[in-house]
This record gives structure tokens, C-alpha cells and sequence, in this order.
């Protein structure tokens, strides 16, 4: 859906006016009686959770400064309200440090407010609460939130912080948190790098329909309609819609007590906006309309600052300032860097915001041959090319003669394959003719000469004679070059062979291709963050601790011996190239560069699963180690790779048992053996739940992964923590500073 195509009321708040971010000074007032003065009559306060529903939150600790967060609840929907905000250092709040009355809850942020609190103590817990007068000497209050500063930049103190990830609702239960508020109270902060929400009601692919566990919208006329019939589910696009999912999702009273409990510093992947999104395009219909669409990538942008206690780099004084909506998409910067004492700087990463499009488009034609023979011979030289010709495939020339003598019949035959795979009439003759003119795989060429003789032979073309097949011995001496068919793109308007399950060989090749000749830029960050990374890497903290929001371990899949499969299927594919591993130069531009800082390591998510990789080419100083980690409730890696083998074509019975023997029952054994030697995959886990904690100190970083089996995300586990915690195994490594070696301990 385009942005012309959407409701104009969606629109409105985006542009117009954005969540003020209003800073105050802490100092010391002593309250007596929490009324103020002494001749001030007592105020009676009571916790009331209707009144701020979605409890409280804190994020971006620095060394005298964090933010607090709440949302005001039973308002009218166009009456602004005000709120008081009470800081301490003790639970009680008998010397208070901020009283401020006054604060704005505005109806056009839906009554959400950040305060940022400067002037704090650097290392140092602060107690807060926001508090509404319901009468005259009664108030209503919050549950209490407890935050921390960062130490100070020069203090040499341990510092423990969780990194988590993909957190959805719908159908499923957040038992790793509760398990994290018991084993982990004292965690300094927490690091969320990513699908903290998914914007769908419930997407059969992932997502688990028909529970109590669910999302509705109030706004679905701006929403986006996806799925057909009694299957039709929305994806969120106006305002009201983004709404609805942080409210749903901070309903939850485990998820509320994280927050109340520890500061979180976050970042947006792809489903705070839209699953597997580059900058403001979707990617649902893979292609077969234009999902381009800057104003919803505006008001989901919106709806995160307005629900995340995220610091904003202009506030620099004591006043309340608007955020100028021209800095959101394309202009954001979220990206940013948070020091914790002497020993760790933490450097999050805005993968999705400046990214350019998958390499491989979903729209893709099969049959386009994007590397011709002279291309070839040209990147591998003629000797390696004659060796390895046979790989590729034979192709023809249609704007040469005999070839450009069949395009009259055979466009019509491509573009009623679009229609019938959902393109829209209008304008599939034009997509077919421009993607059959040119180069195109004569395997493919002979499949629609065959689909068009076929219709012949029925009478369905009145007048037309059936066309020759290149024959055998043609085909064989045509030239061999690589189409998009050889890199596993087999469906019209498909993920797959486009952002998943790509052939590893061709890929890799066209990737060096088009990076080589220009033609492709592997450069998810962009040029200015690209500079933000480098001066960040200057810090003198020991440990670096960059966050990539999706993971640069090498997954591949290596079938080249699987006899028992297809000979399609008997190659290396990459089973997920919408993150690193669709970038590969880019990815290996990012690891040699975080090769020449000590201290530097990666951590990750978004796949849904658990690896810890340890890069090491010899363009590289030094190791680098990325640590993947699980997700907190979204269906895990193997939940995924099992769904897509089950959707395979061309497979038996047999050989889907075969594949899902080698790439389900046995993925983390696959991963592990297929990846590279120069970038060994030391751990894996597909199919656990979980967090990874971080423990640092001037010598080492401990890394515990924190696991549970799948099976248990459906179920609430909440309620008997004993039980809970028997659920979970731990798996600990050890990274050392100076030579980036990881160890399994």
C-alpha cells in the first residue's frame, strides 16, 4: 500500500507536532508530610495503576543524567492532563530531589511524557514515581520505578547489563523476563537491540493466532490489510495503530516490572516499522506492489519516542523543547554511544534506517542473467571460468535473431504468470517485456516456449503455430552465465532466493561484482554513521561493545554432498541474507575495522536464535566476536527453517525428511560445520528462548546465555518461579580484551 492510498487522518499528528522531552535539575527538597511545607494540608497518595496503565519506565543512564517515562491514563482522548514527578534516593521518598508539578500529558501524544533528569550522582540508584491530583489533598501515584546512573567515565567498577531481543505478544509469554527479575535483580541496564514490538495483529507465518495472548487495533481502516478471507490479519500503519501494540505489549505485568526495575537503552530493528523493512520500504507483497511509504516509516517513528524512554541529542539545556519532526525518517539519528565507566562504551548501531534495497529483489525474473560470459571471464579470468562454466548456465540474446523473433508470443505468456502470481494487469505486459529483453537463462526461455506451445495445442491462441525449442545441441554451445535463477530465485514475487535461502557461490560472486563495479553499495549504516563508528572506536574504555541489531554470523547451509536431495539442492546456500551475510565485503569492511580496536566485540539478535561467532580472516588484526543472541518469545530460527521445508518444491516425501533430518533436527550441528574455518561458529542453539547477560571488568567480559526450550513460551510459567528457574541452562563464555579469544568456560 502507498502512502497516496492511505486514510489523510493518519497523517496528521506526525508532521505537526512531536512528544516534548522536558528537562529538569535534580536538587534536594525535603517534603514533609508529601505535602510540601509544614503549614500545607497532608496529601493522601495512592498507587493507582488505571491511572498510568502502563506503569513506568527509565533508558539512556548516563553518568548525571536518565530518562523517565510514563503514560497518563483516563483522559479523554483530547484533554491534555499534567503530571507531578517525584525523584529520590530512597524508596520512601523521605528527601526528594525533583518535586516538579506541572508536566505535560498531552492529548496529541496520547499522554505519554519524558523527563530527562539532570544533575544526578554518576553510579547511583534513583527511586522516581509521577504522581495526578485526583482531589484536593489526594493524588494518585505510579508504582515506583528504580533506575541507575552510569558510573562515572574514569571509574574502574564492574559493570552487568543485559542484551535482548524480539519480544512478541501475540500467543506467547514472557517467562525469560520473569526469570531475569529474579536471577539478575541488580542488573545495571538492560540493552533492547530490536523488535521490542511486531506491528502485525498476527501473521500465521510467525506469529501464534487464537489465544488470549492477542493484538486489536481501534483504527483498522488505517491499517493494512494483508492475508485474504477468515485468514486476514492488519499490519499497523497509522498512528492509532502503533499505539495499540506498545499499550498491548506494556500491558503486561512482567514486561511493566522490567521496566520499573532496570534502565533500558533501545534501538529499532524492522518490526518497530515493518518486518524485514529497508529504510521506508516493506517488503509483504515481495514486489508486487510499491510498499516505498515515508509517512507510516514517520509515525512509527513517532509512536517509538513517544513510548520509549529514548534521550534526545538535542536537548542540551533546563528547557522543554519539541523534537522537529523533520528529523525523523530519512533524517534520524538514533544511533549513539553510552559510556559506563572505565571498562565499557556501548555503540548501537541503526542498521535499517540507511540501508539500500536486498540485492536480489523479490520481483526478480528467474530467468534475467545479470553476470554474462565476458562478465565472468572478466571476475574470474578465462582459465578458472573454463573450469568452472558448466555451474553456470546457457543463455540466449533476445534482441538478436532467432531469439528476439519469439518475444511477440512469449511476453504475453510471462506476463500472464504475474497476474496469475497477484502483479496487477495494467502493468505486467511492460514488466514482462522489459525482463525479457536482453539476457535471458534458456533454461527458462524453453519453459515459456513450452507454456505457450502448450496453450497452442489447446486452441487457446486462435491462428498461432506452436515455436521450436532450442534444441539440444544448440543449447549446449550457448554461452554460461549467471542468472537469478542460479543464485535460488525459482518463484515469481518471493523471499525466497531473494532475502532467504540464496546460493552461497553465485551470490557471493555478484555480490563482489556489483560492489566492484558500483553498481551495489554494501553500506547498511551509511556514510555518516560509518564516521560516528570510527570516532566511537577512539573511546579508551577496554571494552567496546557495538551493537548490530541483526548478526554477522555466517550461516550457511551446505547440502553439496546431500545425494539424497534434488541436484538443485545439492549446493551451500545462505539461509538469511536480509542481515550481514547479504553484505559480504560490507560485512568483512565492518569486521576489520572493529579487527583494529582490542576490546572491540559484536552483539546481536534478530534471528530468533543463539551463536557465538569469532571472526578471523588475515586482513584482520585480531579476532572479533559476535555474539548472537535468542529471542525473549518470537518463534525461534528452527521454528522458521522447519515451516520453509515443509514449503519446498520439488521434493518427495523422502527428501523432505532428508532435508528436514539435515536442516531441522540437525541445524545447530549444520551451521556449525558449514561455516567457514576463518569464522568458526563455537556455539549454536536454534531452537531455545532466552537473554544474554554481560558481565565486565578492566580483564574480561563473562557472557552467560540464559536459555529455554520453545515449548515453554506458550504457556505462562509466571506464577511459580521455582519451576521457572529449573527450566533454564546457562552456556558461559569468557572474552579477553586484548586478544579477542573466546573461550567456552
Amino acid at each position: 500500500m502507498s502512502a497516496r492510498n492511505l486514510p489523510g487522518d493518519v497523517l496528521a499528528v506526525g508532521r505537526r507536532q512531536f512528544l516534548k522531552l522536558v528537562t529538569l535539575t535534580a536538587a534536594a527538597v525535603a517534603l514533609q508530610a508529601c505535602g510540601g511545607s509544614s503549614d500545607a494540608p497532608t496529601t493522601s497518595i495512592t498507587t493507582d495503576a488505571t491511572r498510568f496503565p502502563q506503569s513506568v519506565a527509565s533508558g539512556d543512564p548516563k553518568a548525571n543524567s536518565v530518562i523517565l517515562w510514563t503514560r497518563l491514563g483516563g483522559l479523554d482522548a483530547n484533554t491534555d492532563g499534567t503530571l507531578r514527578l517525584q525523584v529520590s534516593q530512597t524508596a520512601d521518598f523521605a528527601t526528594v530531589l525533583v518535586d516538579k508539578e506541572g508536566l505535560p500529558a498531552a492529548a496529541a501524544h496520547d499522554h505519554c511524557l519524558r523527563v530527562k533528569v539532570v544533575g544526578l550522582q554518576p553510579g547511583t540508584r534513583y527511586f522516581y514515581r509521577f504522581l495526578v491530583k485526583t482531589g484536593t489533598n489526594t493524588q494518585a501515584s505510579s508504582r515506583t520505578g528504580r533506575t541507575k546512573t552510569a558510573p562515572d567515565a574514569k571509574a574502574n567498577v564492574p559493570v552487568k547489563y543485559a542484551v535482548t531481543s524480539c519480544q512478541d505478544y501475540i500467543g506467547r509469554y514472557y517467562n525469560v523476563w520473569a526469570q531475569v527479575l529474579q536471577a539478575e535483580p541488580d542488573l545495571d541496564f538492560i540493552l533492547q537491540i530490536g523488535d521490542y514490538i511486531y506491528e502485525t495483529t498476527g501473521d500465521p507465518s510467525y506469529q501464534t493466532i487464537g489465544t488470549s495472548r492477542k493484538v486489536t487495533f481501534t483504527d483498522t481502516a488505517g491499517a493494512i490489510a494483508l492475508g485474504s478471507g477468515s485468514n486476514t490479519f492488519y499490519a499497523a500503519s497509522s498512528v492509532s495503530n502503533y499505539r495499540d501494540l506498545y499499550k498491548t505489549y506494556r500491558s503486561d505485568p512482567i514486561l511493566q516490572r522490567v521496566h520499573e526495575q532496570y534502565p533500558m537503552i533501545g534501538i529499532w530493528d524492522d518490526h518497530e516499522y515493518s518486518d524485514d523493512c529497508w529504510g521506508a520500504t516493506a517488503t509483504y507483497t515481495n514486489g508486487l506492489i510499491d510498499e516505498y511509504n515515508p509517512p507510516r516509516r514517520d509515525r512509527a517513528e513517532q509512536v517509538y519516542y513517544e513510548f520509549m524512554p529514548i534521550d534526545d541529542p538535542i536537548i542540551t539545556s533546563t528547557a522543554a523543547l519539541n523534537k522537529d519532526p523533520s528529523t525523523l525518517w530519512p533524517n534520524n539519528v538514533l544511533y549513539r554511544r553510552l559510556r559506563f565507566g572505565q571498562n565499557l562504551e556501548t555503540v548501537l548501531l541503526d542498521y535499517r534506517s540507511y540501508r539500500p534495497d536486498h540485492l536480489i529483489p523479490e520481483d526478480a525474473f528467474p530467468g534475467k542473467v545479470v553476470m554474462s560470459a565476458p562478465v565472468l571471464i572478466g571476475v574470474l579470468g578465462q582459465a578458472k571460468y573454463d573450469a568452472v562454466k558448466l555451474s553456470f548456465g546457457p543463455y540466449v540474446d533476445t534482441t538478436t535473431a532467432p531469439w528476439a523473433n519469439y518475444l511477440q508470443a512469449l511476453v504475453p505468456v510471462l506476463a500472464q504468470g504475474y497476474i496469475q502470481a497477484g502483479f496487477a494487469a495494467n502493468l505486467a505486459p511492460t514488466k514482462a517485456t522489459a525482463d525479457l529483453t536482453g539476457l535471458v537463462s534458456a533454461f527458462v526461455f524453453n519453459q515459456l516456449v513450452t507454456q505457450f506451445n502448450a496453450a497452442v495445442n489447446a486452441g487457446l491462441i486462435p491462428g498461432a503455430t506452436a515455436l521450436p525449442l532450442i534444441d539440444q545441441t544448440t543449447y549446449d554451445a550457448l554461452p554460461r552465465g549467471i542468472a537469478y535463477l542460479h543464485m535460488g530465485k525459482q518463484a515469481f514475487f518471493s523471499e525466497l532466493g531473494a532475502r532467504y535461502a540464496v546460493v552461497q557461490p553465485t551470490f557471493d560472486l555478484y555480490a563482489q561484482y556489483m560492489q566492484a563495479t558500483g553498481q551495489y553499495n554494501q553500506d547498511p549504516l551509511g556514510e555518516i554513521q560509518r564516521q560516528f563508528l570510527g570516532n566511537a572506536l577512539a573511546s579508551d574504555a577496554t571494552f567496546i561493545n557495538v551493537i548490530s541489531t541483526v548478526s554477522t554470523a555466517p550461516l550457511l547451509w551446505n547440502l553439496s554432498t546431500a545425494t539424497n536431495l534434488p541436484a538443485d539442492y545439492q549446493t551451500i546456500f545462505k539461509p538469511n541474507v536480509d542481515q550481514w551475510d547479504g553484505f559480504p565485503q560490507g560485512k568483512q569492511a565492518l569486521l576489520e575495522t572493529l579487527a583494529n580496536r582490542p576490546g572491540a566485540f559484536l552483539a546481536s539478535g534478530d534471528i530468533h536464535a543463539s551463536f557465538v561467532t569469532t571472526h578471523k580472516t588475515p586482513a584482520m588484526a585480531m579476532p572479533v566476536a559476535d555474539f548472537t543472541g535468542p529471542a525473549i518469545s518470537s518463534g525461534t530460527f528452527n521454528n522458521f527453517v522447519e515451516s520453509a521445508i515443509a514449503g519446498l518444491p520439488g521434493l518427495d516425501a523422502t527428501q523432505k525428511a532428508a532435508a528436514n533430518q539435515a536442516l531441522v533436527l540437525g541445524l545447530d550441528q549444520t551451521l556449525q560445520y558449514s561455516a567457514p574455518t576463518d569464522e568458526p561458529i563455537i556455539f549454536a542453539d536454534t531452537r531455545a528462548h532466552g537473554i544474554m547477560i554481560f558481565s565486565v571488568t578492566q580483564t574480561q567480559t563473562l557472557i552467560d546465555y540464559l536459555l529455554i526450550d520453545q515449548a515453554t513460551v506458550a504457556t505462562d510459567l509466571t506464577q511459580n518461579l521455582t519451576a521457572l528457574a529449573a527450566q533454564f541452562s546457562k552456556k558461559s563464555f569468557r572474552l579477553n580484551p586484548q586478544t579477542g579469544v573466546v573461550t567456552a568456560i
